[in-house]
């Protein structure tokens, strides 16, 4: 397994991503992998996502432009990678302009990106051509899918297989499934993934893993908590409990991974479990 690559012009994160990650011991068959970095705010899956998505242009872009919501880690990440490559960044946000921004959009507009907010039912339109061939000519800017998802957004994470070797198990939370899809691409035949979906999707992510994705996994469809960005009561209990650990946990992904595991683990298995950051979104808690 290699680590990541790209060209000139995108090394600062390449170098960034080439850092080893942090890995935590929860017990004696039970470690807790941390996509951390030197950098304050680039951490977590959502940079390997966008150096997919980046590695593949040859020539530095004008400009980045995606999509996301009032407390998107991907656009986050983006306006930090943005800074980063001394890039300039747009994000299309589903949300009013007249409204106080979250935390999250305050750093993104501090760290030099423009929002552009809009209706759900013009987010809606993020999928279709002439929405997009429209941004595009607006802002000559290249254009990522919301998330960081599809396939180059798979290809950035295949590199993120090489620190799971050695286990029996592989666990981690999963949105649109991207990290996941790109994980299991190289982890060795004798290892499982097991993915935690956090989206109450009736059963999508599986369908389309059944039809698209080789390797051993298999998908837990029950502990999203009531569907994407939920955090019921129990949850925050188990954020709560962690903390007194020392392990920070953001309420959207990780903690379901960890609620998951402490519900359906096999301790006599050597498991690793992946932290995939998204603690800037911990801020919200109190306003979800």
């Amino acid at each position: 397994m290699t680590s990541p690559d790209g060209p000139h012009w995108l090394q600062p994160l390449t170098e960034l991503l080439r850092q080893p990650p942090r890995v935590q011991s929860l017990n004696t068959n039970t470690d807790l992998l941390w996509l951390n970095s030197d950098h304050d705010t680039i951490t977590g899956n959502k940079p390997w996502k966008l150096h997919g998505h980046l590695s593949r242009l040859a020539h530095k872009p004008s400009a980045l432009l995606s999509f996301g919501g009032p407390y998107s880690n991907h656009l986050h990440a983006l306006a930090a990678c943005g800074q980063l490559l001394s890039l300039p960044t747009i994000a299309v946000v589903r949300g009013y302009a007249d409204c106080a921004l979250t935390p999250t959009l305050a750093d993104c507009q501090r760290m030099g990106m423009e929002l552009v907010f809009v209706d759900r039912n013009t987010y809606r339109q993020r999928h279709e051509a002439d929405f997009l061939a429209q941004l595009q000519q607006r802002w000559s800017a290249t254009l990522i899918p919301e998330g960081g998802s599809g396939p180059h957004g798979v290809e950035g994470c295949v590199p993120l297989a090489q620190w799971c070797a050695g286990y029996e198990q592989v666990w981690l939370a999963a949105g649109t499934g991207t990290t996941a899809e790109g994980i299991v691409t190289g982890l060795p035949e004798d290892t499982e993934l097991v993915v935690v979906n956090v989206v109450a999707d009736q059963g999508e992510l599986l369908r389309r893993w059944s039809a698209q994705v080789p390797g051993r996994w298999r998908i837990v469809d029950d502990m999203h908590g009531g569907g994407f960005g939920k955090i019921p009561t129990a949850l925050r209990q188990l954020i709560d409990r962690y903390d007194t650990q020392g392990i920070a946990l953001d309420p959207v992904y990780t903690a379901k991974l960890l609620n998951a595991y402490e519900h359906y683990g096999e301790a006599d298995k050597t498991t690793l479990l992946i932290h995939t950051g998204g603690l800037q979104g911990r801020r919200g808690l109190s306003e979800r």
